[in-house]
């Protein structure tokens, strides 16, 4: 099955490109993430003319996931003069666009950003592990274009997002090599390999070493997110 969401990065945190992927979804441009490096990718990819609006999904708030969402929510607000809508389950969001300088824009009438919270009738968060207490982390299940997706996020276990994962639906998850606070790839792989005998498709982004990740996952039918 054709993955619904195009990524323009799929590194880790110190990568040349943040992970971050987008679909467009009634004309509207749909973000999952906006690190440091998107604002240039949106722009080199003429992904922020002819839309109706933005919608940004934040899984958590690490720079790598939200470095570049300040920029995004003031370019959209001089420039596009269009809405952009962040969804989140972040608790500390609020606190980040005041400090950065955005809330007063994103609470403009007729302008909002509105930050939903654990879930509504497009987005479901899942709640995971990737720093421990040090942050709030999700995930999310959401129907994009007719397909179920399942996003990890940074995690460290796929023990959250089981529960939502059937035949047909597409996971896009961390994947490590090294582990830590990441998902450790060669403890998880005989559970990956598994879902995709149950006929789910599995892509692995936010990767730390591309080359060796190649290797391990040699002969299955597990992808790379950009494949």
């Amino acid at each position: 099955m054709k993955k619904q969401i195009t990524f323009l990065g799929k590194d880790s945190g110190f990568g040349k490109q943040n992970t971050s992927a987008y679909a467009i979804v009634n004309n509207r441009l749909l973000l999952i993430d906006c690190g440091q490096t998107v604002m240039t990718q949106l722009q080199d990819k003429n992904l922020l003319t002819g839309i109706s609006g933005i919608d940004v999904i934040i899984t958590h708030m690490h720079g790598d996931h939200i470095g570049s969402l300040s920029q995004l929510a003031l370019f959209s607000y001089f420039v596009l003069k269009k809405p952009i809508n962040i969804i989140t389950a972040c608790s500390e969001i609020d606190n980040y666009l005041t400090i950065t300088g955005v809330a007063r824009y994103c609470q403009t009438p007729g302008f909002p950003a509105e930050r939903y919270t654990r879930k509504n009738d497009f987005v479901t968060f899942i709640s995971t592990d990737h720093v421990g207490d040090e942050l709030d982390c999700y995930g999310f299940s959401a129907k994009i274009n007719g397909t179920h997706i399942i996003y990890t996020g940074d995690t460290k276990s796929l023990e959250p997002f089981i529960p939502y994962l059937h035949k047909g639906s597409q996971l896009f998850t961390d994947a490590s090599v090294a582990g830590g606070v990441h998902l450790k790839l060669e403890d998880n792989l005989p559970l990956l390999s598994e879902l995709t005998q149950k006929g789910v498709d599995v892509y692995l982004m936010h990767l730390d070493d591309e080359l060796k990740i190649r290797d391990i996952i040699e002969g299955t039918k597990i992808h790379i997110c950009d494949d």
